[in-house]
């Protein structure tokens, strides 16, 4: 077996060449945009934030931690339909298909809202529990739809040494929007009875999240104009992107410890049906989730794009294991309500960075490929062990009556995945990359 550093090359740094000078001339007021956009959208989520209220409104209806677990999977199941997001609306008016989606998503799970708050006679637990489902996979689905766009056109209009700090602007945006109305969340979590609580939070959350959609309208988007692919082509299209990224050693040793993280971040809300029945914590007190879910990452936020800027997005993947390390040890060991916010504190820096880094790192090791596609093509990469990894962890929980070994589980992916990042995973920026070279046998 060859050493590593043999099988290394150097390579011209990714994201060196000449910017558009369009993206210069507008950069203040894209980022304006974006910011603005995130500020708006965090004012929603601490009524509606998915990783906390919607496994505590299933746990309140009584639903079992399978269905749970399928449900936070959503956003992994319907990633497919990214690959047909970037082929057919990537090519132009990238910011119109993004606010498209975005409002249809938001839309499909407010008319849940409406219908249970304003016919609350007319639906049976059952039902109710069947159209939050169609909601939450509706939300899910558009938004999901979205997100590639909302990715590409940051990354595209975005010089590589300011994504960092955008990303640190957007998460505080993003923070100090929750902050704003994170009060009034738990308000309105104390002054309804549940599970009436909260379905008045998701329609006031929604609600907010429909006017936030708008906020994305002064952005200008100065990706250069491409004939949009014919329809015929789309699976061979795929297949060719396909190979291009599996051929590339660095990408698949990148994204398989990437897979990891996910993993381990996938099965982290189940911290909060174990907050409330193993430690009773009321309906109020989940709200305080929301809030450590945007404090964190507006504190964290800057500091990971920093620190992405200045030494790359490995280095990010290497936070995000040790922060779900930490994570698990403390929920394993979590016996009160301060614990349990502080370790999903912790969880929120993961998951709130995953997109970034898949996104980023994909694009600086495959720079020849647009961002776009890059992330649609990722996410399905991903999807057959993000997808089963929750439903599999609540059906063990069903079984066992126990939270234990799906933690211990979560804390073995994350310690994997840090010592992978750190022993295997190369950094593009430093040019030294793994190469196939052909081995000669004579």
């Amino acid at each position: 077996m060859e050493d590593p550093e043999s099988t290394t090359i150097r390579t011209p740094v990714p994201g060196s060449e000449d910017q558009n000078p369009l993206v210069f001339r507008d950069l203040k007021r894209n980022m304006f945009a974006v910011v603005l956009f995130e500020f708006t959208w965090g004012m929603g989520v601490p009524f509606t934030l998915y990783g906390s209220m919607v496994p505590a409104y299933l746990t309140s209806m009584g639903s079992s931690k399978s269905f749970i677990g399928f449900m936070t999977s959503l956003w992994t199941i319907v990633t497919p339909v990214q690959l047909v997001v970037s082929h057919f609306f990537s090519s132009r008016r990238r910011v119109r298909h993004l606010m498209i989606f975005y409002i249809l998503g938001v839309g499909l799970r407010l008319a849940y809202d409406l219908a249970v708050c304003l016919f609350p006679s007319l639906w049976t637990p059952a039902s109710s529990l069947s159209l939050f489902g169609l909601g939450c996979t509706g939300f899910t689905l558009f938004i999901t739809m979205g997100s590639p766009l909302y990715l590409g056109v940051m990354t595209d209009n975005v010089p590589r040494n300011t994504r960092g700090r955008l990303y640190g602007l957007r998460t505080l945006g993003l923070g100090l929007g929750g902050l704003l109305t994170g009060a009034v969340a738990a308000w309105v979590l104390h002054h309804w009875a549940s599970p009436s609580n909260y379905r008045m939070s998701f329609l006031v959350g929604d609600s907010i999240f429909l006017l936030s959609c708008l906020s994305m309208l002064p952005f200008r988007d100065h990706r250069p104009s491409v004939p949009r692919e014919s329809a015929r082509l789309f699976f061979r299209s795929l297949r060719s992107k396909a190979g291009i990224l599996l051929s590339n050693p660095n990408y698949r040793v990148f994204l398989f410890f990437h897979m990891l993280n996910a993993c381990a971040s996938a099965v982290t809300s189940f911290i909060v049906p174990y907050s409330k029945e193993n430690l009773r914590v009321s309906d109020t007190e989940i709200a305080y989730l929301s809030l450590i879910f945007l404090g964190v990452n507006m504190a964290a936020g800057s500091l990971l794009g920093r620190l992405a800027d200045r030494f790359g997005y490995r280095s990010v993947s290497v936070v995000q294991a040790l922060s779900l390390m930490i994570f698990y040890f403390m929920a394993l060991n979590a016996r009160s309500l301060p614990a349990v916010c502080v370790a999903y504190g912790f969880s929120s820096i993961a998951g709130q960075s995953l997109l970034l880094v898949l996104c980023n790192m994909s694009v600086e090791l495959c720079p020849g490929m647009a961002a776009t596609d890059l992330t649609a093509i990722g996410n399905t990469f991903l999807l057959p062990f993000i997808a089963v990894v929750p439903s599999l962890a609540g059906f063990l929980i069903d079984l066992t009556k126990s939270y234990l070994s799906v933690f211990l589980i979560g804390f073995t992916l994350s310690l994997v995945a840090l010592l992978g990042v750190l022993f295997l995973s190369r950094e593009p920026r430093s040019g030294r990359l793994y190469a196939i070279r052909e081995i000669s046998t004579r």
